[in-house]
């Protein structure tokens, strides 16, 4: 049993040290835009221009979101890295399934926050038409990411080479191969994120029924 135990922990800490760094970098990556969604959308706000500062920074990290979908492709890497008993694999494809979920979590918060602005505003008839919209362009900042290797800094610190990156994808020979994998993407994405929406409001309101039932409960104990 000890011997299980320390094989297991060896595992854990040879993934925390291989892919642990990186796999916190995406994390963070990831949460960026929530943060900034929730911060720009979740109350009215005036439309000044550091709040559309925000709102640049906003979209220029939003594909960081589902982008941590494609570091599947790492999973055979990270495996073949952590050679053991046939269980040992399980340990960095939990570490990537959670950074997965993660990545999607702040995706879902990131589109309710923006449908939460679009009802405010006069945008709340095409809720729709935006939300396909940003998984498209999502797609796309994901393919940039994964293809040429561009980042959302490198808007600031590498323009030409963005600029270069960008027009690389409209290549006639590349573009239709890049439209169906900005596509491929963003319908993924935007499958997993409505299952994740879904689920996260079903969650809420069993705990709101929960709560009340709790409540119902306490207040006739006490009459």
């Amino acid at each position: 049993m000890v011997d299980l135990l320390e094989h297991w922990l060896g595992v854990v800490r040879s993934v925390a040290r291989g892919s642990g760094p990186w796999l916190a970098f995406n994390a963070v990556l990831a949460t960026i835009p929530a943060v900034l969604a929730v911060g720009l959308f979740h109350r009215p706000r005036a439309r000044t221009p550091l709040w559309w500062a925000g709102v640049a920074a906003f979209v220029v990290f939003l594909p960081n979101a589902p982008y941590v979908i494609t570091d599947l492709i790492h999973l055979r890497g990270m495996i073949d890295a952590n050679p053991g008993s046939p269980g040992s694999g399980l340990v960095p494809a939990g570490a990537l399934a959670a950074l997965v979920l993660w990545g999607l979590g702040s995706y879902a918060v990131c589109l309710a926050q923006l449908d939460r602005v679009l009802r405010r505003g006069r945008g709340a008839p095409h809720r729709s038409l935006i939300r396909g919209c940003v998984h498209v362009a999502c797609g796309f900042g994901v393919v940039l990411g994964r293809v040429p290797r561009l980042h959302s800094w490198h808007l600031v610190t590498r323009p030409r080479d963005t600029v270069d990156g960008i027009v690389s994808l409209f290549h006639p020979l590349a573009a239709p191969l890049i439209l169906a994998l900005a596509v491929a993407f963003a319908l993924g994405a935007a499958a997993l994120t409505a299952v994740a929406r879904a689920a996260t409001e079903r969650t809420v309101e069993l705990a709101t029924a929960a709560r009340g039932l709790i409540a119902g409960r306490a207040g006739g104990a006490r009459a």
